[in-house]
C-alpha cells in the first residue's frame, strides 16, 4: 500500500514538473520594431516633471515610454493627463525625429495588418504600425492613440509642405 502511495505521488510530482517547464517555454517575446518603439524608453523626457512632484506614490515610477504614459491618462486629475499628453506628443517628435514615425492601430486583426504594413518601412513616410488593441481597448488607449498619430502626421505633413 506505502509502494502504491509513493508511486502515485512521485508521478504527480513528475507532472507538475513536467508541466511547469512547458509553461516556461511557450513564452513568446515580440521584438518587432513595433513593439520595440512602444516600450522603448526615453529618460530625457522633462514634460510634467513638476506633476510628479505632488503625486508621492509617482516618485518611483518612469513614464518615459508610449506604453506608459499613455497609462497616465487613465487617471482622473486633470493635470496627470495634460503631462501624458504632453510626454506622448514629446515621445511622438523624438521618435519622428529619429526616422522611425509611428501609427498607432486598433480594431479587429490590427496586430496582422501591422506586421503586413511593417514589413516594408520604405513606404508610406517610413511609418511603424503599432497595434494597441484588437477588439476593444479602454478609453484612455485611444485616446493615447489619438493623441500620438495627430503628432504624427501634422510632423509629416510639416516636412512635405517644405
Amino acid at each position: 500500500m506505502i509502494r502504491k502511495l509513493f508511486w502515485v505521488i512521485s508521478f504527480f510530482s513528475l507532472f507538475q514538473m513536467e508541466s511547469q517547464n512547458l509553461e516556461d517555454s511557450n513564452t513568446v517575446k515580440d521584438t518587432s520594431i513595433s513593439a520595440q518603439l512602444y516600450t522603448k524608453s526615453f529618460e530625457n523626457l522633462n514634460q510634467g516633471n513638476e506633476v510628479f512632484i505632488k503625486y508621492p506614490e509617482f516618485k518611483s515610477s518612469t513614464f518615459c515610454s508610449l506604453i506608459s504614459c499613455s497609462f497616465l491618462l487613465s487617471y482622473k486629475e486633470a493635470d496627470l493627463q495634460i503631462a501624458g499628453e504632453q510626454r506622448l506628443i514629446g515621445i511622438a517628435t523624438q521618435l519622428y525625429k529619429e526616422g522611425n514615425p509611428v501609427y498607432l492601430v486598433s480594431g479587429l486583426d490590427s496586430s496582422i495588418e501591422a506586421k503586413k504594413k511593417n514589413e516594408n518601412l520604405n513606404d508610406d513616410n517610413h511609418i511603424v504600425y503599432i497595434s494597441y488593441g484588437e477588439c476593444i481597448s479602454p478609453k484612455f488607449l485611444s485616446r493615447a492613440a489619438d493623441i500620438i498619430n495627430k503628432q504624427t502626421l501634422s510632423l509629416i505633413k510639416q516636412e512635405s509642405s517644405k
